[in-house]
């Protein structure tokens, strides 16, 4: 059996959102097939496959261009997205989704906890809900994922992992990449 090399990767759910100021910030390969698409503020992931890309949360909607920018800058095609994720359904990760989806017809994949929030627009959201300034467009979801569910593009395979609290189907994203063989 030859050798790997492998590193293991895990996407935080509780990405911190800072000022919410889109903010230019240069997109970046992490390791492997893993790339940094968001601007300084809000994160955006780029997973990397054969057979088209995944693209882990979507922020605000005005940020969708940033991260269309950014993709670009890397020599990837946004319109290759065919899998559309998020770490958890509040405003600042998942309001651009309707974009992303529109412009890519990406299959929008989200923890059954925050289904309805995402299919609301926000509005069943408990923390933000009552605020109708950090509504945004109601989404439908094309797969529900529970916890341990495998989601799969290629030779790559996410794991989504269930950590509840910050929102009911806050989701912790881990995949395996190589890096240097």
């Amino acid at each position: 059996m030859r050798s790997q090399n492998t590193f293991w990767c895990s996407l935080p759910a509780l990405l911190l959102a800072g000022t919410l100021r889109a903010q230019h910030q240069p997109p970046f390969r992490i390791a492997g097939n893993l790339y940094y698409v968001g601007n300084n503020d809000l994160a955006s992931y780029l997973i990397t496959t054969a057979t088209g890309h995944i693209l882990i949360n979507s922020t605000l909607e005005e940020n969708v261009p940033v991260i269309e920018w950014n993709v670009a800058q890397l020599g990837f095609k946004f319109t290759d997205i065919k899998i559309l994720l998020i770490s958890h359904a509040h405003w600042d990760h998942d309001a651009g989704s309707a974009s992303v989806k529109r412009l890519t017809g990406a299959t929008y994949m989200v923890m059954a906890g925050d289904v309805d929030v995402v299919e609301s627009g926000g509005k069943t959201d408990f923390q933000y809900g009552d605020q109708p300034s950090l509504l945004h467009p109601a989404t439908k979801v094309d797969r529900v994922l529970h916890d341990g569910d495998d989601v799969k593009l290629g030779n790559t395979v996410l794991v989504a992992h269930l950590t509840p609290g910050h929102t009911k189907g806050c989701t912790t994203w881990t995949l395996e990449v190589q890096e240097a063989g």
